[in-house]
């Protein structure tokens, strides 16, 4: 995606889940952000708060996602990798058990560690979508924490995450970087793994609060909100 930003965070992609991953010479994925074909929306940088509710779905955290937990909550999948270089990403993508009209969830891990989810109602296969494990909790009342879900219209999106930084024809986008409050335990782990001695004060100062960038795309047509792409970084 042409960003002033390259998204990092840490998801663990803590092998393959599911037996031995796939790896394909292809870009017939249309619908990631990492795939040259499709860019998403030219987006600038605005550093403003944003809801961190926004990345997580089905109890799923891309702030802390492996796929390990991805399979727990959806069921194993096989991962597949495509691309290379600053466009490689592996996926692993289920699809609605029922319902006219398929709906996708696809996680995806990029170059450095990125970290997204993509939420959307049909459009065309691509190779080895056959792949795409069938679960009952994919559905197109399934939402973020923040009920963003599929059908909405723009402005019912918008009431929920602001004012857009970029706007296209039927595209919406947003790219924050933020800080929020660091839990107890990447406090204690931070300053565990700092390499040198640190008082009370000057741990707190430097690790009480984690950065973090959050980019969205969504998409719309004639019968609401067709496609959602969330990705974050965690510093």
């Amino acid at each position: 995606m042409k960003v002033v930003v390259l998204l990092l965070t840490s998801i663990a992609l803590s092998g393959d889940v599911s037996g031995q991953a796939i790896r394909l010479d292809d870009r017939s994925d249309w619908w990631s952000m990492y795939n040259e074909k499709e860019p998403g929306l030219p987006v600038e940088l605005a550093h403003k708060d944003f809801d961190i509710r926004n990345f997580r779905v089905l109890g799923l955290s891309l702030a802390k996602l492996d796929f390990a937990l991805v399979a727990a909550a959806l069921g194993k999948a096989r991962i597949v990798d495509r691309g290379d270089a600053s466009y490689s990403r592996s996926q692993v993508c289920y699809i609605s058990g029922r319902g006219p009209e398929p709906v996708h969830l696809i996680f995806e891990g990029g170059e450095g560690g990125s970290s997204s989810f993509y939420l959307f109602r049909g459009g065309p296969d691509w190779k080895r979508s056959n792949l795409c494990v069938r679960s009952d909790r994919v559905s197109p009342d399934l939402s973020t924490e923040t009920g963003l879900r599929l059908g909405l219209s723009r402005v019912r999106v918008e009431a929920v995450l602001g004012k857009p930084d970029a706007v296209s024809k039927g595209r919406i986008a947003y790219c924050r970087e933020f800080q929020r409050k660091a839990t107890s335990r990447e406090f204690e782990s931070s300053v565990k793994e700092y390499p040198g001695h640190l008082t009370d004060e000057e741990a707190h100062r430097k690790f009480d609060f984690v950065p973090v960038t959050i980019q969205i795309e969504a998409r719309f047509d004639s019968h609401g909100l067709g496609y959602l792409y969330v990705s974050t970084v965690t510093e």
